[in-house]
């Protein structure tokens, strides 16, 4: 090449090879290491604790852990000790996840009826009042179910 030196091109492509060796371990070095999340858990059940009286018509509602979404839900109506179901259907007002999907809500009305023989009333006495309530509900780490 008429003008420069065989020597001094040696050196400024060597110089350039090297600040691009540089730049390429450099931008590798200093480069966020991609983050490696746990696997997300199975989904578990939660039940959650009774609630006397809670088949009363009214919402009543469980929350998944913090972090969690619901993954689906129900619920299981008892009878206290003394009394049994009365003949009355359930009557399920709600059963759903709420509008964020992070708790389960349930509505149900459902009476008791005192067993016959119980000694708090007499044989046969009918007690008019809402049975118990325990809601049961799936949460999971996986993407939030909305309107599930």
């Amino acid at each position: 090449m008429p003008g420069t030196t065989p020597g001094k091109t040696s050196v400024t492509c060597a110089a350039l090879v090297a600040s691009l060796v540089a730049a390429l371990f450099g931008a590798a070095a200093t480069a966020p290491a991609v983050a490696v999340s746990d696997p997300p858990q199975p989904p578990q059940h939660i039940a959650g604790e009774l609630i006397r009286g809670g088949a009363d018509g009214r919402p009543h509602q469980v929350f998944c852990p913090a972090m969690q979404h619901v993954y689906g839900g129900g619920f299981e109506i008892t009878a206290p000790r003394g009394t049994r179901l009365g003949p009355e259907p359930t009557d399920v007002l709600a059963d759903r996840p709420n509008d964020n999907a992070t708790g389960w809500i349930v509505a149900v009305h459902k009476d008791l009826a005192r067993r016959k023989g119980s000694r708090d009333g007499g044989p046969g006495m009918h007690e008019p009042g809402p049975a118990d309530l325990t809601i049961h509900l799936v949460c999971s780490d996986d993407t939030m179910s909305h309107g599930a």
